[in-house]
């Protein structure tokens, strides 16, 4: 038996509210993010398959010695 009083613990603060999903502005701003990585992605790709490949000089396009 144990004669402390266990200590006394408030309540979790409540949850933040979740946005509906079928929420117009948050589909768009997701359609938004998924283009940009999109064409991030492409943009990647053309740099790391194109004829020049990664540059390996501080200027872009410029001539390595």
């Amino acid at each position: 038996m144990c004669k402390m009083k266990a200590p006394k613990i408030p309540a979790p603060p409540p949850l933040p509210m979740i946005a509906a999903p079928d929420n117009v502005e948050a589909l768009a701003q997701a359609d938004q993010e998924a283009m940009l990585r999109r064409r991030r992605r492409g943009a990647a790709a053309n740099v790391l398959t194109g004829p020049s490949g990664i540059p390996a000089t501080p200027t872009m396009g410029g001539v390595a010695a």
